[in-house]
This record gives structure tokens, C-alpha cells and sequence, in this order.
């Protein structure tokens, strides 16, 4: 178990050093289209509210 966990520690500071941190959505994996449609949704919400303000 030992060689998992230091074998993705590796992997995740090699990913901070290229840049790919969660917040830069680190992951290269398409979206699909019910998934690209929520986020459409939650970002058209978040301005909506914004102008709430």
C-alpha cells in the first residue's frame, strides 16, 4: 500500500508542477454533453446573481 501512496504523491506534485492543480481542472477527460450543459447552467446562474447584487 505504501508503494500506491508514494506513487501517487509523485504523480500529484509532478502535477503541480506542470501547472494542472484542481482549480486548472486537471483533468483531460471530455466532458459529456449532459456535463458541459451544467456547468453552461451553474455559470449562467452565478452571473445571474452576481448582477443581484
Amino acid at each position: 500500500m505504501n508503494i500506491i501512496k508514494k506513487a501517487w504523491k509523485t504523480y500529484c506534485d509532478w502535477l503541480d508542477e506542470m501547472g494542472l492543480t484542481p482549480e486548472n481542472k486537471r483533468c483531460c477527460v471530455p466532458l459529456d454533453e449532459r456535463a458541459q450543459k451544467a456547468l453552461r447552467g451553474e455559470q449562467a446562474s452565478d452571473t445571474s446573481t452576481d448582477n443581484k447584487k
